[in-house]
């Protein structure tokens, strides 16, 4: 199961970086919608996630770490920092000499790094994982083509889907320790949100989509759990 949603997560990625779709940005209240779904999958799935990641992180040192349990939290804020610095990077902000390609750095990571946690997901559940798969698929989706759009190229698209293909690969060759795999989901929800508020809040009339985007997955999540 988990491999036919990286398969379709990958699929998406190419769709939506499809050259026919380039400069035909899609109506900013989509992309709003979509984010605003990402944003409440993150904030009522992946956190009680990593709430459980950190209760994995503090057992696993046996006490040797001060506020062991807090260091999974640190990984949201370096997941955070991490997307900030390289969209500054991107668009020479703060003095840095602008890289555009740079923007492709945090989706492809992102991807790579959904696409192991699908290999390594221990949650057999269907409705869990088509959860996961329509919410942060869609978000490396609409990543893909905001890529295809700014780059007027669909290497974005194609860049994340290998990335997928790369991460479930490692995934299936190697199972990293529950703690490696609880700081990944913090990372991921991390970048995640942050890209998620900078590419779409720029104009104040898409608070409106977002939020309707994001009620409607918090109603289907909880309505499922």
């Amino acid at each position: 199961m988990t491999l036919l949603a990286a398969i379709a997560i990958a699929l998406g990625c190419i769709i939506a970086a499809e050259p026919r779709l380039l400069g035909r940005r899609w109506p900013p209240t989509l992309l709003a919608a979509g984010a605003g779904i990402g944003i409440a999958y993150v904030v009522i799935h992946l956190l009680p996630e990593i709430a459980i990641g950190a209760e994995i992180v503090q057992r696993s040192t046996e006490g040797r770490l001060p506020y062991a349990e807090l260091h999974a939290y640190l990984l949201v804020l370096i997941g955070i920092l991490g997307t900030l610095f390289l969209r500054g990077l991107q668009s020479g902000l703060h003095g840095m000499t602008p890289h555009p390609r740079v923007r492709i750095i945090q989706p492809a990571l992102s991807a790579l790094i959904v696409g192991y946690l699908l290999a390594v997901r221990d949650d057999t559940e269907v409705g869990s994982i088509l959860l996961f798969t329509l919410a942060i698929g869609l978000h490396i989706a609409l990543n893909a083509h905001g890529l295809a759009v700014k780059l007027n190229s669909p290497q974005g698209g194609l860049v994340l889907a290998g990335a997928i293909a790369v991460g479930y690969a490692l995934g299936v060759g190697w199972e990293a320790p529950e703690v490696v795999v609880a700081g990944l989901v913090a990372l991921l929800a991390g970048g995640v949100m942050t890209r998620t508020i900078h590419e779409v809040l720029d104009e104040e009339s898409h608070l409106v989509a977002l939020t309707v985007g994001a009620t409607l997955e918090a109603a289907l999540l909880l309505g499922v759990t």
